[in-house]
């Protein structure tokens, strides 16, 4: 192309505002520029007169043009200089006047005002999108959604909690040195009401949401979930630790309700199993060993759970690590304590706890052993087929512990395992 121009003196495009310039070749806006002479007035005034409006400079007219007058090539379609379909440069825009100057700022102070208007009720929106118990519970299916609770049932948690509630000492990191009540630390209240850090903790458990979402959710900082989470968690374990022993009734009271098929078990108090949940891995070295199941492959927290023959769960253990074996989770956790003489407990082979039984004067039933045979008597397999088929009760009623059925899009919710985190399991173990 002829009219392009990449070496010689200086030159400086004519285009508006432009500030192109041959000198700084080596800066980033001037990479790929070459410059094009502009056309000569007295040899093709009418080209001349079209690129002169483009340019739309002040004062810029065909008298202006000299020989070294030049315009880059940014300003054509393509930005590589003109060519047959595009001959001439694209229009600049118009510089402003000083009554538009003056218009254009009157409209952005009206368009400012009005931002600040919309920001205000956009944080007002925002405020209102947290969740609040107080809100929530006028939907009762959010409600039993989010918690697993109707709206009677937490309103009666909340009244057995009593005052208790307003003199929670909140879990600090160092598990001996507790934190102080907020009503004695200092700087500022607490952001949440008792009633609200009820609501998000009982979230927490039903559902499994992260700390992060809860903080989204309730508006407060990840570390105020965590504190207010393991708090609650260990101030509802020692409320509610008062039922168990009314939760697991006598044998007489079993009987009335025992279903047909466990009428051949006549005495049988409870049907046990042990499950386990996965768990963040502990900082602690020894703590790793203790927690590691081989049968999992992971480190967990190991229960012992027993259900009442007609489903109904009247047992659960304490959190054990998940090393531990089911006979030594028997002998720990008190079970042994809750029965009386002549109860019978069913069970899984893994289960060897005929002397613990017998010591209080209770009798196991569980599937019997081959042990160096080649094979079963034709009694055995008909009794290992009649306590399978009654045992696997206490798996259906584990399965239903650990998921959560959602009846409005009928399907099942698993809760994240985060539950249990390290500074959860640290806390369990001081």
């Amino acid at each position: 192309m002829d009219d392009l121009v990449k070496k010689g003196a200086t030159k400086h495009c004519c285009y508006g505002t432009c500030n192109s310039d041959s000198r700084y070749t080596h800066k980033d806006y001037m990479e790929g520029v070459e410059f094009i002479r502009f056309p000569k007035p007295w040899r093709d005034r009418e080209k001349c007169t079209r690129w002169i409006n483009a340019c739309r400079r002040e004062g810029f007219t065909t008298e202006r043009v000299k020989k070294d007058t030049y315009i880059c090539s940014k300003h054509f379609v393509g930005e590589k200089g003109p060519t047959d379909a595009d001959p001439d440069p694209i229009p600049a825009t118009t510089t402003p006047s000083d009554s538009e100057i003056e218009l254009l700022q009157c409209t952005l102070k009206e368009q400012e005002g009005c931002a600040k208007t919309s920001e205000n009720e956009t944080v007002v929106k925002y405020i209102n999108m947290y969740l609040d118990v107080n809100t929530v519970k006028d939907d009762l299916t959010k409600f039993k959604f989010y918690t697993g609770l109707t709206v009677p049932q937490f309103m009666c948690l909340w009244g057995y909690l009593g005052p208790s509630v307003n003199k929670l000492v909140y879990w600090n990191k160092d598990c001996g040195v507790p934190d102080r009540s907020h009503k004695k630390r200092p700087g500022p209240k607490q952001k949440m009401t008792p009633m609200n850090e009820l609501f998000m903790t009982l979230i927490r458990i039903r559902q499994g949401l992260l700390l992060e979402d809860l903080s989204y959710r309730f508006g407060v900082s990840k570390t105020t979930v965590s504190r207010v989470v393991l708090t609650w968690i260990q101030f509802l374990y020692i409320r509610l630790s008062a039922f168990r022993t009314k939760m697991f009734p006598d044998r007489s009271k079993i009987r009335k309700h025992l279903p047909k098929s466990f009428k051949k078990y006549k005495n049988i108090r409870c049907i046990i199993d042990c499950t386990e949940v996965f768990v963040q891995q502990p900082r602690n070295f020894g703590k790793q060993g203790n927690c590691y199941s081989s049968y999992k492959g992971h480190t967990t927290y190991k229960f012992l759970v027993g259900i009442a023959p007609n489903g109904t769960i009247v047992y659960i253990s304490d959190a054990f690590e998940g090393s531990i074996s089911d006979k030594e989770i028997v002998k720990k956790s008190g079970f042994l304590d809750t029965l009386n003489n002549g109860d019978e407990i069913m069970a899984d082979r893994g289960f060897t706890i005929d002397d613990l039984l017998m010591s209080r004067g209770a009798k196991l039933i569980i599937p019997p052993f081959l042990g160096s045979r080649d094979k079963f008597t034709p009694q055995e397999e008909a009794s290992t087929k009649d306590i399978a088929k009654h045992r696997i009760h206490v798996e259906r009623a584990i399965e239903r512990m650990k998921k959560i059925q959602n009846p409005a899009k009928n399907c099942t919710i698993i809760p994240s395992a985060s539950v249990f985190t390290d500074d959860f399991c640290n806390c369990l173990s001081c």
